[in-house]
């Protein structure tokens, strides 16, 4: 990391990645020295600092460094981007001090103004207040995607300051920001590209819709899993409402996906409340000039903790868009091969037949 990088940072952030380099007493410091001993260690010129008591200890077994978090990275990118895209492990997600909590999440904003960070754990999620001047200070929205900072308010864990939003650095994040609505739709003219021939023979366009149909539950979710790991796409989110037990072990083969997933037994209003989340990350995500692909595995299961106009269910079917200057959002669902939901048949592009052997457009 240069110099330049480092002062990008914001001095949270700065002290986060001060702390796992090795320099003594990061809160004590300027922003200036901060710098400078990250790179003299870095560079070999220092060594770090090593604590003999739990206070100030690097944690242990995280996977990943906090500069991977929070500087850019390459991508195969389908569309260019006039901004660098801020990345983090999504399965790798948290390190904790003897007096810091950094974890990342997506905020939801609800009716009575009062604000969430939804934090994953397996198929179940923990929540975390955000406060009222965190929200208005950055424009927060439901379905942003934050890196944050959390501390201890009368025995509860609250976000106490924000280091990324929806992939960017604070000190790089923008208020104002495009809106979903308001992005003209074109005809999709870019095709969706796999890693796998026999993909892409379908000739996929980004901003379609494609209804994949089986009748084995396991089978259907494999090849979604496998369709999503071929694709040569930037952004790629998991839905998924009713998770058994039995499978979820094939969830661990999901490379570079967000996963917004709940068990089968898992509580209506809150699987309800998820999905709104997963479909407002989507529509970030194309905001930002992303591509991105939403798997919904599957459509049946989805209905069925909708209300009797499957509202929840249509929006989510519905946010397929190839934007005009901006992203796109391509969506695969699996639908029931002899319960075809009729409503929704209207909005598709492609039709895939699932068979034990391969996939057949029909």
């Amino acid at each position: 990391m240069t110099e330049e990088q480092l002062n990008e940072l914001s001095i949270f952030a700065l002290r986060e990645l001060a702390r796992r380099t090795g320099v003594y007493a990061p809160t004590s410091k300027k922003k200036s020295e901060l710098i400078s001993e990250i790179i003299e260690i870095s560079e070999g010129k220092k060594k770090p600092y090593i604590a003999k008591t739990k206070q100030g200890r690097p944690p242990k077994g995280i996977g990943y460094s906090f500069a991977d978090i929070l500087m850019p990275k390459t991508y195969i990118n389908t569309q260019p981007s006039s901004s660098n895209i801020m990345t983090f492990n999504q399965n790798k997600i948290e390190f904790q001090y003897d007096d810091i909590k950094t974890v990342s999440g997506y905020a939801e904003l609800l009716s009575d103004k009062s604000a969430f960070l939804w934090v994953r754990r397996q198929e179940n999620y923990l929540h975390y207040f955000i406060p009222e001047n965190i929200i208005k200070e950055y424009d927060i929205k439901t379905g942003d995607k934050l890196l944050v900072e959390l501390s201890s308010d009368e025995s509860q864990m609250i976000v106490k300051s924000i280091f990324n939003i929806n992939d960017f650095p604070i000190l790089k994040y923008e208020k104002n920001r495009k809106n979903y609505f308001d992005i003209e739709h074109i005809e999709p003219n870019k095709i969706l590209e796999f890693n796998k021939d026999e993909y892409n023979q379908f000739n996929i366009k980004m901003g379609e819709n494609v209804y994949l149909y089986g009748s084995d539950n396991k089978n259907n979710t494999e090849i979604i899993i496998n369709l999503l790991n071929s694709c040569k796409i930037n952004k790629k989110i998991y839905v998924n409402v009713s998770i058994a037990e039995k499978n979820k072990y094939l969830l661990n083969k999901l490379e570079n996906t967000e996963l917004f997933i709940s068990s089968i037994t898992a509580e209506m209003d809150l699987v309800k409340r998820l999905i709104n989340i997963a479909a407002e990350r989507a529509k970030h995500l194309l905001e930002n000039g992303e591509n991105v692909l939403i798997a919904i595995d599957d459509v049946l299961s989805l209905s069925g903790i909708d209300t009797s106009d499957l509202l929840i269910t249509k929006n989510l079917l519905s946010l397929t868009k190839c934007g005009k200057d901006a992203g796109s959002i391509t969506l695969f669902a699996i639908m029931p091969l002899e319960k075809n939901i009729n409503i929704f048949e209207k909005l598709v592009d492609k039709r895939i037949k699932i068979t034990d052997k391969k996939l057949i457009l029909v």
